[in-house]
């Protein structure tokens, strides 16, 4: 298992060198190749084949925000540390699960799809991502300098929430927090991912997206920390997770909320309560934010033929899927995937999406 420690400031230095380097080998245990991209403002990392298939884009969107595209699949286990001192981290799950611990915690937590997990740490601190073999993993990462976030969000920390008031005035330490992506932070990380615009266009649709996933998170956390939250145990808590996984793995042949419920040993309306307390939403709402979500991708990162992408996220007919689809992202599948196929064949470039890295 490789075990390497990736700061922010590393990452900035790259993105400095770009305009000066065709390609450079990366220092991190010659895991592969980093090269500039194209219309400047950071760099390519692609990882050896031994490593893993794919790699992650680094976007220097100013001088105090940054995003990280990420999309691999780890050859074999791999452990990572990150240090992100006075940033406020944004990490937006797309495709994937993995687990991440903080500091001096000994028990990891889940960084899963359909989550934004984000945090600010005490200055030397560190997080420890491990990756399994053979899974896909897609993110976004917005990286926010904790003494910037005026000029970024227009607003002073004095009007945001406490806990991130009091890291970005105090440095008291968030620790690792998760909030589901609501379906406008869904929607805006995909955006990012499969952004097909260069240069200058490309870098501020960038930053009104890091934008948009900051403020969704933001007020995310706000909305569930006004009530408490469910008054649930750990082990409820564990079981009402259970149960949005038993969502995803059966899309085609849903569950109906009392076979939910049952299937995780909880009565439905502490599963209920649990949804909403946790998710923000309740099963059937949470339901039909994982299925649009798995459909998006399908249509963006897929040949799957319309009928076969509905049939599998649930829809009965692919009429009921184009309408659904089309009103919570507003515009049909078939422009979608038209749109992220103009994108892949624009420029050799490819620098705004991760996963077009071989």
């Amino acid at each position: 298992m490789l075990l390497d420690e990736r700061t922010i400031e590393d990452m900035r230095a790259c993105a400095g060198q770009a305009s000066e380097l065709t390609h450079w080998r990366s220092a991190a245990v010659h895991e592969g190749w980093r090269e500039p991209l194209a219309a400047g403002h950071g760099f390519r990392h692609r990882y050896d084949a031994a490593v893993g298939d794919g790699g992650w884009v680094f976007h220097q969107l100013n001088d105090a925000l940054s995003m990280a595209i990420v999309d691999f699949r780890a050859a074999r286990p791999l452990s990572r540390l990150h240090r992100h001192d006075d940033h406020l981290v944004f990490c937006a799950w797309i495709e994937g699960r993995s687990t991440i611990c903080a500091g001096d915690e000994r028990d990891d937590d889940a960084l899963a799809h359909g989550f934004c997990t984000f945090y600010g740490l005490s200055s030397g601190d560190a997080v420890r991502t491990v990756y399994e073999p053979d899974r896909p993993l897609r993110w976004v990462s917005i990286f926010l300098r904790r003494d910037r976030v005026r000029d970024v969000l227009g607003v002073d920390a004095a009007a945001l929430p406490a806990l991130f008031r009091d890291y970005i005035l105090h440095r008291t330490p968030t620790g690792l927090r998760h909030v589901p992506l609501g379906s406008a932070a869904s929607v805006a990380a995909h955006q990012a991912f499969e952004c097909a615009e260069q240069g200058e266009l490309r870098r501020l649709y960038l930053i009104a997206k890091a934008i948009e996933i900051i403020c969704a998170v933001i007020r995310a956390h706000a909305s569930g920390h006004a009530d408490g939250g469910p008054a649930l145990s750990r082990i409820e808590v564990d079981k009402v997770k259970l149960a949005r996984q038993l969502i995803e793995r059966n899309l085609d042949e849903p569950l109906s909320v009392s076979e939910l419920a049952a299937a995780v040993g909880m009565t439905v309306k502490k599963l209920q309560a649990g949804f909403q307390g946790l998710f923000r939403g309740s099963v059937g709402q949470v339901y039909k934010q994982v299925r649009l979500s798995k459909a998006l991708t399908l249509v963006s990162k897929s040949d799957m033929p319309m009928i076969d992408i509905a049939i599998e996220c649930g829809y009965e007919c692919p009429g009921s899927f184009t309408r659904a689809f089309k009103l919570a992202f507003g515009t049909c599948p078939t422009l979608v995937r038209a749109s992220a196929a103009r994108g892949a064949c624009a420029s050799s470039d490819c620098d705004g999406v991760a996963g077009r890295v071989n």
